[in-house]
Order: C-alpha cells, then sequence, then structure tokens
C-alpha cells in the first residue's frame, strides 16, 4: 500500500484554480512562491503533488486572497475533460450510473487521497468520497468543496438543472449563500457526520440516457484505464509486490466489495495466477480483504458522532445488524461497544 506521502494529486486540478485567481488579479508566481512550489510544475499537465505542497498550496492560497470560498470556486472549474482519458471515458457512458461505475473502478487516476465508493440499490444510488489519508482541518474541508462542487458541475453538465442532495461533514460555510443558488440540488452540512462527501441521487436521474453514450468508446477506455494502474512485476513479492497492490486497491474500493475475479480481471491475469503470486507472499485474498474491511470499520467507528448505521452503509453492508453481527465474529465485541472503549481511551 502506498503510504501517506507517496499519494499523489494532478497538478492539473489546482492549475485551473491558479488560473482563475490570476484572472481575478492575484500573483500566481507569489502564490507558488509562498508554498514552495516551482511554478514550471503548473505548466506540465501530467505534474503531480505531494500531499504537504497541497497543503502549503491552500494556506498559501487563503493567506494571499484572503477567501473562504477557494474550495467551491476550484470544485465548479472541474468538468469531464478536466480527468484527461477517464473524463472522456465517463462522457462516453450511457447513462450516469455508467458513468459513476467507471469513476469508481478508476478513481485513482483522479487523486489518491480520496477514494470513492458507488453503491446501487433499485431505487437510489450512494456516491460516497472518503478521506484515504489524515490532513490538516483546513486541507479536509477545501477538498470536501472541490468534490461536491465539482461532482454538482458535472451532473448538471450532464443532465441538466435536477435535485439531488449532497452531504459534507463539515459546518455550514460563510459563503453558504453561494450553495442556496444552486438549487435545486440540496447541500446538507454536518460537522459531527462520518468523514468524507455523500451524495444521494435517485434511480431515475443515474438511469437517464446520456446523449454522448458509446459502449464501444467507453470499453475501449475502460480498458486503457485498467492499463494504467500501476501494477507489480510478475514474480514480484516483498515492497511493492502483489500484496501491497491488492492492499491499495481493496482500500480504494472501499463500500465496493470486489472479489479475487474482480481484480484478476482488471490486471488482465488469471484467478489461479492471481492467487498464486498472493500465496507466495503468505496472503490469503479473503482473510486480507475481510482484515482491512474491519480495519476501515474502526476507523470510521472513531470518528466523533459516526453511527453504526452509517458506517455499516457506507462499508456495503445491508443494513446495522448484519454490520453488528459480522463486526462480533471478527473483533469479539459489537460496534459499540468498540465505540465505547474507543472514547473511553480517547478521554484518558
Amino acid at each position: 500500500m502506498q503510504a501517506a506521502s507517496q499519494r499523489r494529486v494532478p497538478v492539473r486540478y489546482f492549475a485551473l484554480l491558479c488560473d482563475a485567481l490570476r484572472g481575478q488579479g492575484m500573483d500566481q508566481a507569489a502564490l507558488l512562491r509562498m508554498a514552495g512550489i516551482e511554478a514550471q510544475r503548473f505548466e506540465q499537465r501530467d505534474a503531480t503533488l505531494s500531499p504537504a505542497e497541497v497543503n502549503a498550496f491552500i494556506a498559501s492560497a487563503r493567506r494571499l486572497t484572503g477567501r473562504s470560498d477557494l474550495g467551491f470556486e476550484m470544485g465548479r472549474l472541474i468538468k469531464m475533460n478536466s480527468h484527461d482519458l477517464l473524463g472522456y471515458g465517463m462522457l462516453s457512458a450511457r447513462s450516469f450510473d455508467e458513468a459513476m461505475r467507471l469513476a469508481a473502478r478508476h478513481y485513482h487516476l483522479m487523486t489518491e487521497t480520496f477514494t470513492l465508493r458507488y453503491q446501487r440499490s433499485p431505487g437510489r444510488g450512494d456516491i460516497v468520497y472518503t478521506p484515504a489519508l489524515a490532513m490538516p482541518l483546513e486541507t479536509l474541508r477545501f477538498y470536501y468543496e472541490i468534490l461536491a462542487l465539482a461532482h454538482q458541475n458535472q451532473v448538471q453538465l450532464m443532465l441538466g438543472p435536477v435535485a439531488y442532495d449532497i452531504h459534507l461533514a463539515m459546518p455550514e460555510p460563510p459563503h453558504l449563500r453561494r450553495y442556496e443558488r444552486l438549487a435545486p440540488v440540496r447541500f446538507h452540512f454536518d460537522a459531527q457526520a462520518v468523514p468524507g462527501v455523500h451524495v444521494v441521487m435517485d434511480a431515475a436521474l443515474l438511469d437517464r440516457a446520456l446523449p454522448m453514450g458509446d459502449e464501444r468508446v467507453l470499453r475501449e477506455i475502460d480498458a486503457r484505464c485498467a492499463a494504467m494502474a500501476q501494477r507489480p512485476r510478475a514474480g514480484g513479492g516483498g515492497a511493492g509486490g502483489w500484496g501491497d497492490y491488492v492492499t491499495m486497491m481493496l482500500r480504494e474500493a472501499q463500500g465496493e466489495q470486489l472479489t479475487l475475479e474482480d481484480l484478476a480481471r482488471r490486471v488482465k491475469l488469471s484467478v489461479r495466477t492471481l492467487d498464486r503470486y498472493l500465496k507466495k507472499e503468505d496472503l490469503n485474498f479473503r482473510e486480507l480483504s475481510q482484515q482491512l474491511r474491519f480495519e476501515r470499520a474502526c476507523e470510521l467507528l472513531r470518528a466523533p458522532g459516526a453511527s453504526v448505521v452509517q458506517v455499516a452503509l457506507q462499508l456495503g453492508f445491508s443494513d446495522g445488524a448484519n454490520f453488528s453481527r459480522a463486526f462480533r465474529r471478527v473483533l469479539g465485541q459489537s460496534p459499540s461497544e468498540y465505540q465505547q472503549q474507543a472514547a473511553q481511551r480517547h478521554a484518558g
């Protein structure tokens, strides 16, 4: 798995904000100098920023502009073609449901600091953006606004002005009026919610036919995105081996319950071959998947204000009761008991 310091964000998204602020009179050179980022990297579309550089960029931009709405501003600038190849694949989807499934499979190509889970039921779809590493609160809320506004902007471009709900785990911002002007989309703010951005859309919106849908193009881009994933060498174990790779993919999947067959298909290996590579590293896929799922459960349960039902749904369980039974079977206690003990340890 990647350490936090190795996770990257493409420069191209932050270049959109820089261009907009420069058009409003901000000195881009001064901003990048204050953040300690070489200006030439903002001219290279394939360049990336580390989490520390993102933190410095956000803090510097806020100091220079005095604005609290920069995340909002950046999010509204992001369109499908901002995502390069993956964005063109989403534009080629036959429905927004299909676009979200593609995005969830390859979200690491957009950013490695958040994960995307898309869960579909007959009546609705839940799209959950979750932080993949610890970050300062200022940065976290900046990202929440980017993700919420980018989602809203892209839905509007594809479906027009439609009503649905976006929940952000943060207090109401000073620029709340800007959100209200985006009706009929409904934005909800709750600083005590499970960390992340949670979008709820009706099935009728998700299944609406899109004008640029092209199944053949979508398949081609899906395959090209899968091939872009950084996979280990055929035999290699140890650092950067198949265990680390599978762990990364399972972490990114979040609530989507990936099987060994799913992963083998993504990396163009047989199930037997991938299983053999894992066994060479003394790993069992089922055990690894379960371990990571309940590590994530514990992390979410420790968040202030987290409810057992919220965590259950975020991890792909059908309801809180099934989650509680599985949690007790694996960890020997109920989720509520775990929360109580974690709160006591924190208080002590």
